[in-house]
C-alpha cells in the first residue's frame, strides 16, 4: 500500500488536472498551446538522439533524459484524455449502442470517428502513399516469407549498389524512416524490432497497402470526417430548432463538437510519443550490444536484452563484470514463457485458469453463429486468418482474426475486410482502428476456440454476430 501511494505521488495529478480543465474550456486555444509543447520537445528529443548516450553517464541516464524531453506533452496529453476525452467518448458510445432507434445509433456510431490529426492515421496514410510509389509488378516477385531480400534491394539502392528501384519510392522511404522509423512491433518493449533495425517489418505492413481492393485511408478519412461533421451540424440544427424549449442544449452541443474537432484525434499521442523514445533508447543500446558482441561478452544479438539498463551500465564500467552468467538463466525461462500458448487473464486461488462462458445463441441466430460485442459497423465477408503477431501473413481481403491489437497492427486494417477480436471494448485499439478504416469488427469471441484459419463467415458488426458460412477441414 505504502509503495502504490509512492508511485501515486510522483504522478503531477493537480498539474494534470489543471490542464484537463484548460482544455475543457477552452479546447482551440489549449490545442494550440499542446501543438507548440509538442514541437518543442519532438527537438528536444532529436537532439538528444543525434548526441547519443555519453558514455560516462551510461544508459539510464541516457533514458531519463528522454523521458524528461517528453514529460510535458505527456501531462498535456493525460490532462486531455482523463479530463475530457474518455467522459466524452465514453457518452456517446452508449448513444452508440444504446440509442432507442437505429438513426440515434446510427448518427452516433458516426461521432465515433473520423478524427483528423490523430498520428497514428497519419502514419498510416504515409504507409499507403509510400507503398504505392513501389510498381505492384516489383511486390509481386516477393512472397512474404521473402521480404529480407527486398529490403536488402532497398538498402542496396539507398547505397548506390545497383539502382533499379523508383528515385520516388527511394526518397518517400527514407523520409518515412526519418519520422516513423522508431515503430514497429510491440514498440513499448525495448526488446521489439523496429522499422529502422528491421525493415522487412514495414515491408511487409507496406504490402497490405497494394492490390485490387485495397482503399487509400486518406479517402476513408475524408469520408468519415465528413460523416461525423454532418451529424454534428445535424445536431447543431436541431438544438437551435428547440432551443426555446431547451434552452442550454445548443451551447452543450457546440461544446462538444468543439471537442470533436479539436480533442478526440489525441487519443493515440501519449503511447506514439512514448514509443518514439523507446525507439531512440533501443538504437542505443543495439549499439551497446554490438561493442559487447565485439569483445566477446555476449554469445548471441538479442542477448542485451535480458538485462536491465542498470546491469548494462555496469557491464560498461566494470570489464570483469559476467554479463552472461546473469543472462543465461533468465533465457531459460523466457524461451519457456515464448513456448506457452495462452495467457489467462483470470487465475483463481486454486490455479484454475476461468474463462467467460460460451457464447449463448439468441432465438433469431441459427448454431453456428457465435455472439460477441459490435464494436464497429457493416457487415462483411471473407475468409479467416488467425494471427498472433502483425508480422505474420496476411492476405487482401481476409477477416483478420486476433486476440488483441495494439497500434503495430494498423496497416493490416487496410485490406481486412473484417476484424474479430477476443479482448476489447469500444475505446481499445481494435475498435478505434476498425471505425476509423469503415471495417466492421466484433469482440468478445474466442477466436482460437471458435475459429480457424480458412473458415469463410459473415461479420456482422452492427449486432456482434459472427456467422459460419463454411469451415475447413480438420
Amino acid at each position: 500500500m505504502r509503495n502504490a501511494w509512492w508511485i501515486f505521488r510522483l504522478i503531477p495529478v493537480k498539474k494534470i488536472y489543471k490542464i484537463g480543465q484548460a482544455f475543457k474550456k477552452h479546447p482551440e486555444e489549449a490545442k494550440e498551446k499542446y501543438i507548440q509543447i509538442v514541437e518543442c520537445d519532438m527537438r528536444k528529443v532529436k537532439q538528444l538522439e543525434a548526441r547519443g548516450m555519453d558514455k560516462s553517464d551510461g544508459l539510464q541516464s541516457y533514458a531519463n533524459e528522454l523521458f524528461r524531453a517528453v514529460l510535458p506533452s505527456i501531462f498535456q496529453e493525460s490532462g486531455a484524455i482523463y479530463f475530457v476525452i474518455l467522459s466524452m467518448f465514453n457518452k456517446l458510445d452508449a448513444k452508440r449502442r444504446e440509442g432507442k432507434t437505429e438513426k440515434i445509433r446510427s448518427e452516433y456510431d458516426a461521432l465515433c470517428g473520423g478524427y483528423e490529426g490523430d498520428e497514428l492515421m497519419e502514419m498510416n496514410i504515409e504507409m499507403h502513399r509510400l507503398a504505392t510509389r513501389l510498381p505492384e509488378s516489383i511486390w509481386d516477385e516477393y512472397d512474404h516469407e521473402d521480404l529480407h531480400e527486398l529490403a536488402d534491394r532497398v538498402k542496396d539502392n539507398l547505397d548506390r549498389k545497383i539502382s533499379d528501384l523508383p528515385q520516388e519510392f527511394l526518397d518517400e522511404w527514407k523520409t518515412f524512416m526519418d519520422h516513423f522509423g522508431f515503430d514497429g512491433k510491440d514498440q513499448l518493449f525495448l526488446s521489439s524490432p523496429r522499422y529502422a533495425d528491421s525493415p522487412e517489418i514495414l515491408l511487409g505492413k507496406l504490402r497490405q497497402n497494394v492490390g485490387a481492393g485495397v482503399k487509400d485511408p486518406a479517402v476513408t478519412q475524408q469520408e468519415q470526417v465528413a460523416k461525423r461533421r454532418n451529424v454534428m451540424k445535424l445536431h447543431e440544427q436541431r438544438a437551435k430548432a428547440k432551443r426555446y424549449v431547451k434552452p442550454f442544449a445548443l451551447s452543450k452541443v457546440r461544446k462538444r463538437n468543439l471537442y470533436l474537432d479539436h480533442l478526440m484525434w489525441m487519443r493515440n499521442a501519449p503511447k506514439l510519443h512514448i514509443a518514439y523514445i523507446f525507439g531512440v533508447l533501443r538504437a542505443e543500446v543495439l549499439r551497446v550490444e554490438d561493442h559487447m558482441l565485439a569483445e566477446g561478452r555476449l554469445e548471441k544479438e538479442g542477448d542485451i536484452f535480458h538485462l536491465d539498463l542498470a546491469e548494462v551500465d555496469m557491464a560498461l564500467s566494470d570489464e570483469s563484470f559476467d554479463a552472461m552468467e546473469i543472462i543465461r538463466p533468465r533465457k531459460i525461462i523466457h524461451e519457456r514463457a515464448m513456448r506457452a500458448t495462452i495467457c489467462p487473464l483470470l487465475i483463481d486461488s486454486r490455479c484454475r485458469i476461468l474463462k467467460p462462458d460460451p457464447p449463448v445463441f439468441k432465438e433469431d441466430h441459427k448454431e453456428g453463429s457465435l455472439i460477441g460485442a459490435a464494436v464497429s459497423p457493416g457487415v462483411a465477408s471473407g475468409r479467416v486468418r488467425i494471427i498472433n503477431s502483425p508480422d505474420e501473413r496476411f492476405e487482401t481481403g481476409e477477416v483478420l482474426a486476433t486476440v488483441v491489437t495494439g497500434p503495430a497492427w494498423t496497416p493490416l486494417f487496410v485490406g481486412a475486410s473484417a476484424v474479430v477480436l477476443q479482448i476489447g471494448g469500444v475505446l481499445q485499439h481494435g475498435a478505434l482502428c476498425a471505425r476509423e478504416y469503415g471495417k466492421p469488427a466484433v469482440s468478445n469471441i474466442d477466436v482460437h476456440a471458435e475459429l480457424k484459419t480458412g473458415m469463410m463467415v459473415e461479420v456482422d458488426g452492427n449486432t456482434g454476430v459472427v456467422k459460419i458460412l463454411e469451415g475447413v477441414d480438420e
